[in-house]
Protein backbone atom coordinates (compact mmCIF):
# COMPACT_ATOMS: atom_id res chain seq x y z
CA UNK A 1 0.00 0.00 0.00
CA UNK A 2 1.09 3.58 -0.57
CA UNK A 3 1.94 6.11 2.11
CA UNK A 4 -1.46 7.80 1.71
CA UNK A 5 -3.22 4.56 2.62
CA UNK A 6 -1.08 4.17 5.74
CA UNK A 7 -1.89 7.77 6.64
CA UNK A 8 -5.62 7.13 6.33
CA UNK A 9 -5.66 3.74 8.06
CA UNK A 10 -3.45 4.62 11.03
CA UNK A 11 -4.20 8.32 11.37
CA UNK A 12 -0.69 9.73 11.18
CA UNK A 13 0.39 12.25 8.59
CA UNK A 14 2.57 11.52 5.58
CA UNK A 15 5.04 14.03 7.02
CA UNK A 16 5.30 12.02 10.23
CA UNK A 17 5.57 8.74 8.34
CA UNK A 18 8.52 10.17 6.40
CA UNK A 19 10.04 11.43 9.67
CA UNK A 20 9.70 7.97 11.23
CA UNK A 21 11.37 6.53 8.15
CA UNK A 22 14.25 8.98 8.54
CA UNK A 23 14.58 7.98 12.19
CA UNK A 24 14.65 4.29 11.27
CA UNK A 25 11.37 3.40 12.95
CA UNK A 26 9.13 2.75 9.93
CA UNK A 27 10.98 2.00 6.74
CA UNK A 28 8.93 1.25 3.64
CA UNK A 29 8.92 -2.31 2.39
CA UNK A 30 9.99 -0.94 -0.99
CA UNK A 31 10.49 2.32 -2.84
CA UNK A 32 9.82 2.63 -6.55
CA UNK A 33 13.07 3.78 -8.14
CA UNK A 34 11.35 5.70 -10.91
CA UNK A 35 8.55 7.48 -9.01
CA UNK A 36 9.97 7.49 -5.49
CA UNK A 37 6.66 6.15 -4.15
CA UNK A 38 6.97 4.36 -0.83
CA UNK A 39 5.14 1.07 -0.43
CA UNK A 40 4.26 -0.55 2.88
CA UNK A 41 3.10 -4.02 3.82
CA UNK A 42 -0.03 -4.65 5.83
CA UNK A 43 2.05 -5.92 8.76
CA UNK A 44 3.68 -2.48 9.02
CA UNK A 45 0.35 -0.94 10.03
CA UNK A 46 0.85 -2.45 13.49
CA UNK A 47 4.26 -0.81 13.79
CA UNK A 48 2.82 2.54 12.69
CA UNK A 49 -0.02 2.19 15.21
CA UNK A 50 2.46 1.37 17.99
CA UNK A 51 4.53 4.43 17.16
CA UNK A 52 1.39 6.57 17.23
CA UNK A 53 0.36 5.12 20.60
CA UNK A 54 3.78 5.67 22.15
CA UNK A 55 3.84 9.26 20.88
CA UNK A 56 0.39 9.87 22.37
CA UNK A 57 1.73 8.58 25.69
CA UNK A 58 4.53 11.14 25.50
CA UNK A 59 7.42 8.88 24.50
CA UNK A 60 10.30 10.55 22.70
CA UNK A 61 11.65 9.16 19.45
CA UNK A 62 14.71 7.90 21.33
CA UNK A 63 12.51 6.10 23.88
CA UNK A 64 10.51 4.46 21.08
CA UNK A 65 13.75 3.34 19.44
CA UNK A 66 14.81 1.81 22.75
CA UNK A 67 11.48 -0.03 23.10
CA UNK A 68 11.74 -1.35 19.55
CA UNK A 69 15.28 -2.51 20.39
CA UNK A 70 13.95 -4.61 23.25
CA UNK A 71 14.00 -2.24 26.24
CA UNK A 72 11.44 -2.79 28.98
CA UNK A 73 8.36 -0.63 28.31
CA UNK A 74 7.55 -0.41 32.03
CA UNK A 75 10.97 1.08 32.78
Amino acid sequence: MRIKEVEELVGITKKNIRFYEKEGLLRPASVDEWSGYRFYETAQLETAARIKSYRQLGFTIEEIKAVFSGADVKA
